[in-house]
């Protein structure tokens, strides 16, 4: 665990301690001994340097030259010999008078130093610096001679620091080493310590940590009662309990999931703050977003709808239950009833909400469809039932006297009530497709012959529209599996309408084409065309591009709703491509095998 451990944790102390403690000793220590060292150092230079202050006395008188007597000087430097410091006799003017060592500071002014000038004013003066001649510090030491109690003159003693500085080198390396060692026992003792206190610690923690990761199982054993052993009671009893609540919680949680999974309505859960905290399946379907990428996220950035993101903050702000209709337009519109919930939490508070969602796009749609519908049926039957009646009824009132307006009349009755016998033909055919009460005969199709039978019946009808019909068929059979009588159905579908929509002097082309595992059949004309608008509505019932040229070629608005939906039951599919004014191209995909139902 290193020094993020506990154990490590308190040697670090320990050893901290103990060196911080031995550092201040040793400090203090190797102070107070070079203290004592250089004053015991000064005090015998000052006395070696005092008892030679008086024997010079006697010798100060200079000779006749105005020189210092060969006594002195012979004094000096046996002293200096003895001593092995460098002796220097000054005057009270800080000129050199004798000294042992002759060199440049000889011969120069020595007043200005601070031992000298201490001791020209009657005090003994000392100085430590660093001489020319040596690489050591060197003491300076001076005292005043006094003749009739004022200084005649000054004797001076240089003693080189360098013995000094190897003993007080020699001390510190044994104080050294000695600290080490103890530091060093210490640090053992320490780690003895830390084992004592850390290692019951530890064995706690690796088992608290194994019941956090789900080892209820786990259980401490630590001999004692002292601290440590009534910790260890206290997490066994712990573990137990938790054991007990994870289970139950866990089967509790297994039957919210099992419930969650399995509603066919969308559910998630916001806390107080308005994160996503729960999401089910069936949510992410209606919202178009993934559980994983939901979670935790804001509400409104998850949901991606403003109207939900309102009603969830209004849930959790005012603490009301909410419920209205939002729209959704990703990743498909939909239409969602939304019921929200707020959890209370103790003392009443608001700790979330529950949001439930239910998809009711089919039923408005139905609602819509059906709405629509009969408003359709009404106005398509109305429209030749009034014909009928109103051309009835001129003819009633007299106008059968005139042969002729009767027979253009009884012309258009007679269209009007074809029509009529049309559409509600198809109603029904259409009303069986979807309810599942035709039943499709199943078998061998060869599409070319389906195709040549077909244009056989629309030759003349193309002919007097003045619209020229052809066929591109391959050589040979193309056999697929269908209901004959409905493949063709949804030829003459597609044939009468482009024939219909197609002006004076166009073209149809019907081309046959084998695609492997499908078959083709496309019908092409160079009609009027379809805007790009109106595509995806044009498999709606009763809708019309152009009404009012629908109506007058007989159209009743179901022909391509049937198609549809006879190409849903034989598992096909139909594109459609159109430019205003080119013409539009419908190709019909059918498979040349059903699937087994």
């Amino acid at each position: 665990m290193g020094l993020r451990g506990i154990r490590g944790r308190i040697v670090l102390t320990y050893v901290v301690l103990i060196g911080l403690a031995l550092s201040v000793f040793g400090v203090y220590t190797l102070q107070f001994i070079e203290k004592m060292y250089m004053d015991s150092m000064q005090d015998r230079v000052q006395e070696e340097t005092s008892l030679l202050a008086k024997w010079v006395v006697p010798y100060l008188k200079l000779n006749e030259a105005h020189e210092p007597s060969t006594e002195l000087q012979d004094m000096v430097s046996r002293t200096s010999l003895e001593t092995g410091g460098r002796v220097t006799v000054l005057d009270t003017e800080g000129n050199v008078l004798v000294d042992s060592r002759l060199d440049s500071e000889s011969s120069e002014n020595q007043l200005r130093l601070p031992e000298v000038s201490a001791a020209v004013h009657g005090t003994t003066g000392t100085n430590v610096r660093k001489a020319s001649y040596s690489q050591f510090n060197m003491l300076y030491l001076a005292v005043p001679v006094l003749g009739d109690d004022k200084p005649v003159a000054v004797v001076r003693m240089a003693v080189p620091l360098e013995v000094a500085h190897d003993t007080l080198t020699w001390l510190w390396g044994r104080i050294g080493i000695s600290l080490l060692i103890v530091a060093v026992l210490a640090s053992l003792f320490g780690l003895r310590f830390a084992h004592g206190i850390a290692a019951p610690i530890e064995a706690i923690t690796q088992t608290t940590r194994k019941i956090a990761e789900g080892a209820f199982d786990e259980r401490v054993y630590q001999r004692g009662r002292d601290e440590l052993g009534l910790m260890a009671d206290s997490i066994n009893a712990m573990a137990a309990r938790l054991s007990d609540q994870i289970e139950d919680l866990t089967q509790q949680k297994g039957k919210v999931e099992g419930i969650l999974s399995h509603l066919v309505s969308g559910v998630f859960v916001v806390d107080r703050s308005g994160r996503v905290t729960m999401v089910n399946q069936a949510a992410e379907k209606l919202i178009g977003v993934k559980a994983d990428e939901m979670m935790q996220k804001w509400h409104w950035e998850a949901g991606g709808n403003f109207g939900l993101s309102s009603l969830v903050d209004e849930a959790i702000l005012v603490g009301t239950e909410q419920k209205k209709e939002v729209t959704f337009y990703k990743p498909v519109e939909r239409t969602v009833e939304v019921y929200i919930t707020p959890i209370h939490s103790n003392y009443n508070r608001i700790a979330g909400a529950v949001v439930l969602m239910h998809d009711v796009s089919d039923w408005r749609r139905l609602e819509r469809m059906r709405s629509e519908f009969v408003a359709n049926v009404s106005h398509e039957l109305r429209t030749p039932i009034t014909a009928v009646r109103g051309f009835s009824e001129t003819l009633l009132d007299g106008a059968m006297e005139n042969p002729e307006i009767t027979k253009q009349f009884l012309q258009i009755i007679h269209d009007e009530s074809t029509r009529l016998t049309r559409l509600i033909n198809e109603l029904l055919e259409l009303s069986k497709i979807e309810s599942g009460h035709i039943q499709f005969r199943l078998g061998t199709v060869d599409l070319v012959n389906v195709v040549e039978r077909t244009l056989v019946q629309y030759r003349h009808q193309a002919k007097q529209a003045d619209v020229q019909l052809s066929m591109q068929l391959p050589p040979g059979k193309v056999e697929f599996e269908a209901d004959a009588d409905r493949v063709q159905q949804v030829l003459i579908n597609l044939l009468g309408n482009a024939i219909a929509y197609t002006p004076a002097g166009g073209h149809v082309t019907v081309r046959v084409e084998d695609l492997g595992d499908e078959v083709l059949m496309e019908v092409q004309d160079t009609g009027i065309g379809i805007p790009e608008e109106d595509l995806p509505r044009l498999f709606e019932r009763f809708y019309r591009v152009d009404k009012a040229r629908a109506r007058r070629s007989g159209g009743t608005g179901l022909g391509l709703s049937i198609v549809k939906h006879i190409l849903e039951v034989h598992h096909g599919r139909v594109d459609v491509s159109s430019k205003v004014g080119e013409g539009s191209r419908f190709r019909v995909y059918l498979p040349k095998k059903q699937p087994e139902m």
